[in-house]
């Protein structure tokens, strides 16, 4: 299969960089399929589940929050604020996060700190379904 080069970089650390045959990751809109020679794109990501396939066809299933995609000549481009194998999940720690954010809905706030409440939950839920579907298989 052809290949293409994708990096996928946060503000910590460079998550992956290197041939890939296919990408899957979540946009506003639901999934984005990446293969090569695809057209150039720019999309804006949501936090969930992502997973990239290598030439060697292992399959990786990652977690990411938001960010962006750039699509052009072959190579893509993942900037997003973090991204977790399922190994450096820590349960107990975004059950808590998920717990607090709960918590903080419920009460009275201002929209800001019930969007930033929305957003931990929504990352905690995710962060917790990749790490129990990678367990799973």
């Amino acid at each position: 299969m052809t290949s293409f080069y994708l990096e996928i970089l946060t503000p910590e650390r460079v998550f992956y960089k290197g041939d890939c045959i296919s990408l899957m990751v979540p946009i506003t809109d639901g999934m984005l399929g990446i293969m090569a020679n695809r057209e150039p794109v720019t999309a804006s990501l949501t936090g969930g589940e992502a997973s990239f396939t290598d030439p060697s066809m292992k399959k990786t299933l990652f977690s990411i929050s938001g960010g962006m995609i750039d699509v052009q000549d072959n190579r893509v481009t993942l900037l997003c604020d973090y991204a977790l194998l399922p190994e450096e999940i820590n349960t107990e720690k975004e059950e808590e996060q998920a717990y607090l954010a709960r918590k903080a809905l419920s009460e009275k706030q201002s929209r800001r700190d019930y969007l930033v409440s929305k957003l931990i939950l929504n990352n905690a839920i995710n962060n917790l379904r990749v790490k129990e579907k990678h367990t799973l298989n």
